[in-house]
């Protein structure tokens, strides 16, 4: 009999020294309600909400009478409606003997309820009307979401409420679905990420469920119950029975709808689960415990990296959400500016990247607090001097204690960004607000601000915080592919090599004693803070769908729109700097990938209090050349875009910086090789459609006539010709950008790029005919195979047939997944899409990543088209207008920022076609739309007996572990 994990009876009132705040009531300032149709009792908030003053949505928080607490959001602005529900029971609750059910009780759950039996009614329903639907498994959360047309929420609610009230768990889909949970599990065998994480839990206590194998597979489910004699779907019952409980569920609705309306759907609908009384379970101890720390991990990683994690046991800080201490710590600690461990670290050449804070591996009862270290060669060398430089920073903050005026800075840009909050995506709304709405520490009136604001500066409690970084507090994990190590030891479910021994006497007395070091120091104040958050547009009646061209001359292309729709101070600046060299061949598209290297290292001391006082931006090498993005407050964002762009035009490469980046862009070319089987048949069909690019095997090979000297010569040749295309948006006037545009052009000094010179991407023209791709995973590691099958159907300059192609895509979408993952369960990664390339082919992809060989996967692909036509012929007018109204919606979808709306512009710029009335242009077609139309395209393009002038591409890649075929077989294989 396995031991039963030990709870706790109630809930602890203190926590070490500090005492615990109480637990938020849902019981102060909410009203009795009843609803007006379903005459269903409930409780409504009248209190407050502490709402950003630039969120224009509308909220109501609502507690029915079986316990579930809803908050309902109104937006009269959204196309699509969406809705989360989050259990608070997760991975933690698995049973010993079952490790992976709550996970495959989120897989199932899907499969048909009594009143909606059909296993794939609620997927069909939200494809039907242009949604989807998701959901995932975390320690103590399991969340379920979806979207939909916002005309479609009200059936859409009714069966997902459903899977919470009487699913069906059929023993037809728990077979079946136990091979999608193998499959999801296989997937990940090989990603460094779930590797340590499973190492990290099998090393934690015994004594805590933080210790068992949370994703499950076919052993852990099927296999185990077999083994002990029990019904697999009984045991499911019996979880879902036991914890699917309406008294830790929260629920987020969002739609276009009334409060009243969705308050009277949320009511009817969900006060039907059951109440059980439920709490969450509460664990006893902590996963970390004495035994667990002082403890050096040793574990060899499958991809070329260098990883140096120091975890810390905390107690649970979700009680403090007010001060959020982890925060604060973590700010400091992986700071990136002068006199931060990272700073002091780069300069040595012994790492690139830090990251500090709560660990995503914490739950209620349990906080860990993680620093996390990239090496680089050297720096692995060198660990347990890292490991010294860490404590002697964490030395440093307790020396100095607790800063207010750096607390200060943190809270005042957490009120910045509240105060002008952008809208964004209303499934991550739901989602992210739902898991928020289930710490029991955060009263009523918090919930929509908890995750940005900062409020409380309390001393005592940050000293008490920083008191557990200490020497006999930490876990030490290095992972690395070449380590100096013998391995003694296998992880059992991924095969992870690793050891495990104390932390050395010698490192553990050097960093329980006095540690200096002269670098480090605290921050110096933020110049970065936005001051004038003037907004400089005045409202109008409509708004401008695009940008106006402010110069075209040889050399510059500017573009420009002062924001007309959100009226909030914010700014994006997008420019292309096109210049021939950038991918003239493998060997300078190398030096332009090390240069952005090279170049990020340089500003990251001048930069890092621009991103921390809200100004995001990036710099990335392209086959056109460079592209500079930032996006912010726009108070100071220009005044970073001249610092990006005069350390581009100076960039004099240190040789330190030579030998840490070059030794980085070869090892993610060498990564390249261990990508998932559909990233290589993705690149490998991107390969085979365009004119010019550069694969990881073409970049090694030139990877030895890479020099320092080489590569400033690139970088100071770079820019002797160049092209200019940018565009700005938001809070600002036009005098600004024609002056940012002179600016760049100023610090370029580059002579004008002729036309003709132009690196323009083209897409390549395929003949009529069946073609098929051959490849070897390079990776041998695998079990999995990819077919990524590809039927050409037009091109994109047909306007009609692009939005033929949309619809034919929505459509097939759930067919196909339902049919090749759900039915014949071929592998976990299905789906079926659509592409264009630019000035080129358009095509209907479909791709299934499969432990089966991709002679069969093909055959079973070739079998649903076959098959799909008659769907096509047969369905009735009521359904492909619901689709056709479907892709209209999704059209017709509102803009929700500044990001989105520059990002939307920048697409039709960069692409040279300035389609700024696509959307108009697409709509107009779709008014004239007809199935009979949608049937001539099938057989214009994707049915291969009806098809005059039919091409397709079938690009594979095979698992090592599978028979190879042979060249006959190939053949017979491009035959379908």
């Amino acid at each position: 009999m396995s031991p039963v994990f030990e709870t706790l009876p109630s809930l602890p009132t203190r926590s070490g020294t500090q005492c615990l705040p109480p637990v938020a009531s849902f019981e102060t300032n909410f009203e009795s309600r009843t609803s007006v149709d379903s005459h269903t009792a409930y409780t409504e908030f009248v209190g407050e909400l502490d709402k950003s003053p630039s969120d224009t949505r509308a909220y109501r928080l609502i507690r029915l009478s079986n316990g579930l607490v809803a908050m309902v959001v109104h937006d009269k602005e959204e196309s699509k409606a969406c809705a989360a529900l989050d259990v608070n029971v997760g991975s933690l609750a698995d049973p010993q003997e079952l490790q992976g059910l709550a996970h495959f009780c989120e897989h199932l759950l899907f499969m048909g309820t009594k009143k909606y039996p059909k296993e794939n009614d609620y997927n069909a329903y939200l494809s039907a009307h242009g949604g989807y639907s998701n959901a995932y498994t975390d320690l103590e959360d399991t969340c379920y979401y979806f979207e939909v047309r916002y005309d479609a929420l009200g059936g859409a609610l009714d069966r997902f409420s459903q899977f919470f009230i009487e699913p069906l768990f059929t023993a037809d889909c728990t077979d079946r679905e136990v091979k999608a949970v193998d499959s999801e599990h296989k997937k990940n065998i090989q990603n460094d990420m779930w590797r340590q994480y499973q190492l990290e839990k099998e090393l934690s206590s015994p004594d805590h469920p933080f210790s068992m194998f949370a994703t499950g597979n076919y052993d852990t489910l099927s296999g185990a119950a077999r083994r002990m004699g029990v019904d697999l779907r009984e045991r499911l019952l019996d979880f879902h029975a036991k914890y699917y409980s309406a008294d830790i569920m929260r629920l987020v609705v969002v739609g276009r709808d009334s409060l009243d309306q969705l308050t009277e759907w949320v009511v009817s609908k969900f006060s039907g689960i059951q109440s059980k009384g439920l709490t969450k379970p509460l664990f006893k101890g902590h996963p970390l415990t004495a035994r667990e720390m002082g403890q050096m991990i040793y574990l060899k990683s499958i991809r070329e990296q260098r990883t140096l994690d120091l975890t810390f046991a905390l107690p649970d800080l979700k009680p403090y959400h007010r001060s959020k201490p982890a925060q604060y710590l973590g700010s400091l600690l992986g700071h990136e500016g002068r006199g931060s461990i990272l700073s002091c670290l780069r300069k040595r050449g012994w790492a690139t990247t830090i990251v500090a804070g709560r660990a995503p591996t914490s739950a209620e009862g349990f906080d860990m607090f993680k620093i996390t270290v990239s090496l680089t060669e050297p720096g692995l060398e060198n660990y347990t001097e890292v490991v010294r430089m860490v404590f002697a920073y964490i030395q440093l903050l307790q020396s100095k204690r607790p800063q207010r005026w750096f607390h200060d800075e943190l809270r005042r840009i957490s009120e910045i960004e509240y105060r002008f909050m952008e809208k964004y995506d209303a499934v991550a709304l739901a989602s992210s607000l739902a898991s928020v709405m289930q710490n029991r520490y955060l009263s009523a009136e918090c919930m929509l601000s908890d995750s940005v604001r900062l409020k409380d500066f309390d001393e005592d409690l940050l000293v008490w915080t920083q008191g557990f970084l200490k020497p006999d507090n930490v876990r030490i994990v290095l992972a690395a592919r070449d380590l100096d190590v013998e391995f003694d030891r296998t992880e059992k479910h991924y095969g992870l090599d690793y050891r495990t021994e104390p932390i050395s006497e010698q490192l553990m007395h050097e960093i329980r004693g006095d540690l200096e070091y002269d670098e480090l120091h605290l921050p110096e104040p933020n110049q970065f803070i936005p001051d004038n958050m003037e907004v400089k547009s005045e409202r109008h009646d409509t708004v401008c769908e695009a940008p106006t061209l402010l110069k075209l001359a040889e050399g510059l292309e500017l573009w420009f729109k002062q924001d007309d729709r959100f009226f909030l101070p914010r700014g994006n600046v997008r420019l292309l700097i096109e210049t021939p060299r950038a991918y003239e061949s493998p060997l300078t598209s190398v030096f332009n990938q090390l240069f952005m290297m090279v170049l990020k290292d340089t500003l990251t001391e001048i930069t890092y209090d621009a991103e921390i006082a809200g100004l995001w931006f990036e710099i990335r090498d392209t086959i056109e050349g460079i592209v500079v993005h930032i996006d912010g407050f726009n108070d100071k964002l220009l005044q970073l875009l001249e610092i990006l762009v005069k350390t581009l035009r100076t960039c004099k490469v240190e040789q330190t910086q030579f030998d840490v980046y070059s030794r980085e862009v070869k090892k993610k070319l060498d990564n390249a090789r261990h990508s998932e089987p559909y990233g290589h048949v993705q690149t490998n069909t991107s390969f085979l459609n365009q004119g010019i690019m550069w694969r990881f095997m073409d970049k090694l090979a030139a990877f030895d006539l890479v020099t320092i000297d080489r590569l400033q010569l690139f970088i100071d040749s770079l820019f002797e010709q160049t092209r200019v295309q940018m565009l700005v948006t938001g809070n600002f006037e036009e005098r600004e950008a024609v002056a940012a545009a002179s600016m760049v052009q100023s610090l370029l000094g580059s002579r004008a790029l002729p036309e003709y010179a132009r690196r323009v991407p083209r897409a390549l023209l395929h003949e009529p005919g069946v073609y098929v791709h051959h490849a070897l995973m390079p990776e041998k590691g695998n079990v999995n195979s990819c077919v990524d099958y590809s039927v050409y159907t037009g091109m994109t300059s047909d306007h009609r047939g692009r939005v033929v192609l949309d619809l034919l895509s929505l459509i097939m979408q759930e067919p196909f997944f339902d049919q090749l993952r759900t039915k014949e369960q071929l592998g976990y990664i299905t789906y079926s899409t659509e592409r264009k390339y630019n000035g080129g082919h358009m095509t209907l992809r479909l791709l299934v990543q499969s432990e089966a060989s991709p002679i069969y996967v093909r055959m079973r692909i070739d079998h649903f088209l076959r098959e799909f036509r008659s769907r096509l012929d047969e369905m009735t007018l009521e359904k492909f207008d619901g689709y056709v109204s479907s892709l209209r919606v999704a059209r017709e979808e509102k803009i929700k920022n500044l990001f989105e709306e520059s990002g939307r512009m920048w697409r039709h710029v960069s692409s040279g076609y300035y389609e700024f009335d696509r959307i108009a242009t697409d709509l107009e077609i779709l008014r004239t739309v007809s199935q009979r139309e949608l049937l001539e395209f099938w057989d214009t393009y994707v049915d291969k007996q009806r098809a005059s002038a039919y091409i397709s591409l079938a690009a594979t890649i095979w698992s090592t572990k599978i028979a190879q075929p042979t060249d006959e077989e190939l053949e017979k294989f491009g035959d379908g």
